[in-house]
């Protein structure tokens, strides 16, 4: 009788030693689930600000949360080769992430928009014939924002003569024009349409003018890989292109 007792206690350790071992991951993957992960960190480019809050709401929504820190592309760039910690870069061109994928520091680039330049103008009717050796015309540098890029060679493309005045970032530029220090400045679409410029004060300047403004993202190297991996898909998506789209990009 004592064997048999001693049997099934035995049986009884085993079977409860069983059940721990299949409840402990479950249990640890509950307690995981019941908190938000923390926001993945993401490195912006000026000119997508408002479009990232769209992207950054759906995101959220998917369990993806992800926060924006915002600036010229290459001013970005450079922060990251030196080993500033991002999850994910989006970035104004192609160009950088490029290099960022040819030094192994990134990885799984996605082109997420292609960007529209437009001249905004505090009088006068936008367009090419307001360009003129008498206008004050902000743009971003062109060393480090690809909108600057797109603004100089619009202007070598109209062979117009203005004041350049250089800004950090495209929204910079987009500041100078608002708050009248200049008479104009060349910005992202999607800046005037967020900020419901009447049509009437800005040009939307034509893509032949000037290289494509390739938007690329790209997860960094050292980062939360599987949920940029997750976000970067979900950037790729139909709805989530939809939104891009209707915030001023193609």
């Amino acid at each position: 009788g004592g064997e048999d007792a001693g049997a099934g206690v035995n049986r009884a350790r085993r079977s409860r030693c069983r059940l721990a071992r299949w409840l402990t991951p479950w249990l640890a993957l509950s307690a995981f689930g019941s908190e938000a992960p923390p926001p993945l960190q993401a490195a912006v480019a000026a000119n997508f600000r408002e479009a990232f809050g769209a992207v950054a709401e759906a995101a959220a929504s998917h369990g993806q949360p992800v926060a924006g820190t915002f600036g010229a592309s290459g001013l970005l760039y450079a922060q990251i080769a030196n080993g500033r910690p991002f999850d994910v870069f989006l970035s104004a061109d192609a160009a950088r992430p490029e290099a960022l994928l040819a030094a192994d520091l990134a990885y799984a680039p996605v082109r997420y928009a292609r960007g529209q330049l437009a001249l905004l103008v505090n009088g006068g009717i936008a367009g090419p014939e307001w360009l003129g050796a008498d206008k004050r015309v902000a743009l971003a540098n062109r060393c480090l924002a690809p909108y600057g890029r797109a603004a100089a060679e619009t202007l070598a493309a109209l062979d117009a003569t203005v004041q350049r005045i250089t800004a950090t970032n495209v929204a910079q530029a987009y500041q100078f024009a608002d708050s009248g220090a200049v008479d104009g400045a060349f910005v992202a679409l999607a800046q005037v349409q967020a900020q419901d410029v009447h049509a009437a004060r800005y040009w939307i300047v034509p893509s032949a003018n000037h290289a494509p403004i390739d938007q690329v993202a790209v997860g960094i190297r050292g980062g939360d890989e599987a949920r940029t991996r997750a976000f970067l898909r979900l950037l790729a998506t139909p709805e989530t292109q939809a939104l891009i789209r209707a915030h001023g990009y193609r």
